[in-house]
């Protein structure tokens, strides 16, 4: 489809009109058809009603693992979720509630998921809890991932990827804007309720190719400065002491991750193979620019069965060391050694790093650690999907350990495997989960035995 896909959510309006430009005689192979009938049928749009209307219910029980990816189905040992709304052209409220058993941060009662959303022209303006991932990684996200729960945001989407109407860039192809600004928690160790702005913009020059820049902020909060001023420094990188002119402790507005993601497809059909890779920067540069950067990588290659069922291959490498690639500046204070340990998500600031109710919002490896997942999966024309996983991890491997990670209490290794299917059952939408993991040494963490989820959703509407 001639549209950005490297992000969660996408816009549903944006999928319709991709698939709308699609002409099915031009689609060689059952697995394509297959595959256009089955998005088809995710983004019928909703009938437009200004009465309240109840949309899904959903169970989920199990036991978490200690990482998470894409397709994790739960977070807690026992959820129960309902959804309700109203939708018209110009405006869609969709209220989300679920109950939590043994809830990993105390929270019993969440509204993750909620949206309220109002059009304006190509625009979306939206008050919302929502789950985002951004890049092409399956495992995990350097900078913005489903690995900690979502936080209340104001939000501002472009509905439709349309490209520019200029000479010169609309070479850029279809690209898309997706931002916004949420409240962190206000129990936190190191500063209460601040901000965190994120924003990102994706281009798609060809079929085969899609890039995008991201940013992340986290600044204000509880007792510090927050003013315009404040806001205007974050935003052109002035926030780092003793670089770019700023002398004084107190004016720094925070900390900033940025960088780049890519997904390049094999333009010869015979040969089905894509790549993808995400670096992202620490921000203590006295250009504006990040210099320290965590990177991600990744491979994938698929083979089509005669009855429209798709294999697929892939395997995907993250180092969250910071240390794989530095630019030193001669005016870098701390000399060019600093930076390639205890800093991937870490802020003096901010020293309960860059997590959100104890998860970090990015990698769900968390800082200084290098990981490895091989998965599997064997998509049915009925859309039931197979998938086995194998992950190998280093957490924490350099440095000194950090207290508010999460996932390890220093140095550990950590291996899983997962199994899972998802699918229809009797009539009802299921999705099941089991994986056995170990972690050593046992004093670094305590993930170790089986784990696994399964879920059961049906359509109300």
């Amino acid at each position: 489809m001639d549209l950005p896909l490297n992000e969660w959510p996408v816009p549903r309006e944006d999928v319709a009109q991709a698939l709308a430009r699609v002409d099915p005689a031009n689609l060689h192979g059952a697995a394509l058809h297959v595959a256009l009938a089955r998005v088809e049928a995710r983004v019928v749009s909703r009938p437009e009603s200004r009465e309240w209307n109840a949309r899904d219910a959903r169970v989920i029980a199990g036991q978490a693992g200690l990482l998470r990816d894409f397709d994790t189905l739960g977070r807690s040992n026992g959820e129960l979720t309902v959804t309700a709304g109203k939708t018209t052209g110009r405006y869609n409220v969709l209220l989300s509630l679920t109950g939590v058993v043994d809830a990993e941060d105390g929270k019993k009662a969440r509204f993750d998921g909620s949206d309220v959303t109002l059009r304006l022209g190509n625009w979306m303006l939206g008050l919302n809890q929502m789950d985002r991932w951004w890049g092409p990684g399956h495992s995990g996200s350097l900078i913005l991932s489903t690995n900690a729960r979502p936080m209340p945001a104001l939000s501002l989407d472009r509905a439709r990827s349309l490209p520019f109407d200029l000479p010169v860039l609309r070479w850029l192809g279809p690209w898309r804007f997706s931002g916004f600004v949420g409240v962190m928690e206000s129990d936190r160790p190191d500063v209460d309720q601040p901000l965190y702005m994120a924003m990102r913009l994706s281009f798609k020059p060809s079929t085969m190719f899609e890039f995008a820049l991201s940013r992340s902020a986290l600044f204000c909060g509880s007792g510090r400065q927050c003013s315009l001023e404040t806001f205007g420094r974050m935003l052109i990188g002035q926030d780092n002491v003793y670089l770019r002119g700023l002398d004084d402790p107190e004016d720094e507005p925070g900390n900033q991750l940025g960088g780049f993601d890519f997904r390049l497809v094999s333009p010869i059909r015979s040969v089905p193979v894509a790549l993808h890779g995400q670096m992202i920067g620490e921000d203590f540069s006295n250009s504006g620019l990040p210099i320290r950067f965590l990177y991600q990588a990744g491979a994938e290659t698929w083979w089509t069965l005669k009855k429209g069922s798709v294999i697929r291959a892939s395997i995907e490498h993250a180092d969250t060391s910071t240390g794989i690639y530095k630019v030193w500046e001669p005016t870098d204070p701390h000399g060019p050694n600093r930076g390639t340990t205890d800093t991937a998500y870490r802020h003096h600031v901010f020293f309960a790093g860059y997590r959100y109710r104890g998860r970090n919002i990015g990698h769900t490896t968390d800082s200084d650690s290098e990981s490895t997942a091989v998965e599997l999966s064997l998509t049915e024309n009925s859309s039931s999907r197979w998938a086995a996983q194998w992950r190998r991890v280093r957490l924490d491997r350099l440095g000194n350990p950090d207290a508010f990670n999460t996932v390890t209490l220093g140095p550990s290794s950590y291996h899983s495997l997962q199994l899972s299917w998802e699918g229809r059952m009797s009539g009802q939408d299921i999705g099941m989960q089991l994986g056995y993991e170990k972690q050593t040494p046992d004093n670094a963490g305590n993930a170790s035995g089986l784990f696994g989820f399964v879920q059961w959703r049906r359509t109300l509407d």
